[in-house]
């Protein structure tokens, strides 16, 4: 079987090499767009779809009102991704930009998504002001949503064949010596690495574009097989999905807003243990401490604090179950209701319309 096995292999290119040009999706005016792009923008359209046709419409969230949010959160989700990955790579020394436009272009170097995470958070919190939406009942809904959109957002990794882990580790180097960028590795030790890979359960269409010959990252060794962290990352989050779902609708405890902590809780643990596979972290200046995993351990300690706080607290105890699944119409009084008048003067109205309620009662009982 594993003779047969290795027939097969050896009938596929062991040194694929990748066009440039399948990097592009199509051209728009003469401006190539690529595939990431592309797969990014799918994720957070079928997630925002979904979102809003399975919950937000039938608690009352107007479409105007979530699709505008889905166009300005992922534009300034963008601009903090960018931002957020040049000022750590400036800081470091890993990338120096000399103009406005170095800063601005992504194709000179790249986005960070937790940068975008932050930029989008903050956006959320100003918008949902704006609209008198309680930010906690949304972000119940699109917290599971964002994390589908990195589900499928990674696979642009995959077109661009970055965010991978190190060199896949067998027997067989430790005889070749010190391995360098001018490395030549043997067939029968690229064989070895693509078995590895499927042993991972890594699929064969993966495994051919993880076939690296060159590139800018810190931890590349050699021309070979890197581990497709990327993969990893979206299977994780995928299972992260359906356990958060499932257990959501189905369990009486899980509160509106655990969202918010199961998304930083199982993001952060996700991304700590994929970040210290990776060949390419941006670092904290010259400390040698990489972002991500100072960031991951973060989400992870805020996670933890709101789940626990907010039931010492005893803050917004309201059911998921009941509140989005039996269609307790307590959560759209609550949460999706959108006054005609501004919040504050809302507030004031009702109490005078409580004060004037009390004296007709007062005046009914004296005559």
């Amino acid at each position: 079987m594993i003779l047969f096995n290795n027939f097969l292999i050896l009938l596929t290119d062991l040194r694929p090499v990748i066009d440039p040009d399948s990097k592009v999706a199509f051209s728009l005016f003469g401006i190539p767009i690529a595939w990431y792009a592309v797969i990014i923008l799918s994720g957070a359209l079928i997630a925002t779809i979904y979102g809003y046709y399975r919950f937000g419409k039938p608690l009352g969230l107007s479409s105007d009102t979530v699709f505008t949010g889905l166009v300005l959160g992922l534009l300034f989700g963008i601009i903090g991704a960018r931002l957020y990955y040049v000022i750590f790579t400036a800081s470091s020394g890993e990338i120096h930009y000399d103009s406005f436009m170095d800063v601005i272009n992504p194709r000179n170097g790249g986005l960070a998504i937790h940068g975008g995470i932050i930029a989008a958070a903050i956006f959320l919190f100003v918008y949902c002001r704006k609209k008198h939406i309680k930010l906690i009942y949304l972000l119940e809904i699109a917290m599971p949503l964002i994390l589908f959109a990195q589900v499928v957002g990674r696979w642009g990794n995959f077109i661009n064949q970055e965010a991978f882990g190190g060199l896949v580790k067998v027997d067989a180097l430790n005889t070749i010596g010190p391995l360098t960028n001018t490395t030549q590795l043997t067939d029968s030790i690229l064989i070895a690495q693509r078995e590895a890979l499927s042993k991972l359960w890594v699929p064969d269409f993966v495994i051919n574009r993880m076939y690296i010959q060159s590139s800018s990252a810190t931890g590349f060794v050699c021309a070979g097989y890197y581990y497709p962290t990327f993969y990893f990352e979206s299977i994780a989050n995928f299972i992260g999905i359906i356990i958060y779902m499932v257990v959501r609708k189905y369990w009486k405890k899980v509160l509106v807003g655990d969202g918010i902590s199961f998304y930083l809780i199982w993001y952060g643990i996700v991304r700590l243990f994929i970040e210290l596979m990776r060949t390419d972290p941006l670092m904290l200046g010259k400390t040698g401490i990489r972002v991500a995993v100072l960031t991951s351990i973060i989400y992870i300690i805020l996670g933890l604090v709101f789940i626990i706080v907010r039931r010492i607290l005893k803050y917004k105890m309201i059911s998921c179950k009941e509140a989005l699944y039996d269609r307790n119409s307590s959560i759209m009084e609550e949460g999706f209701e959108t006054p005609k008048e501004p919040f504050i003067l809302k507030k004031i109205v009702d109490v005078f319309k409580k004060k004037d309620s009390n004296e007709d009662s007062s005046q009914k009982d004296e005559e």
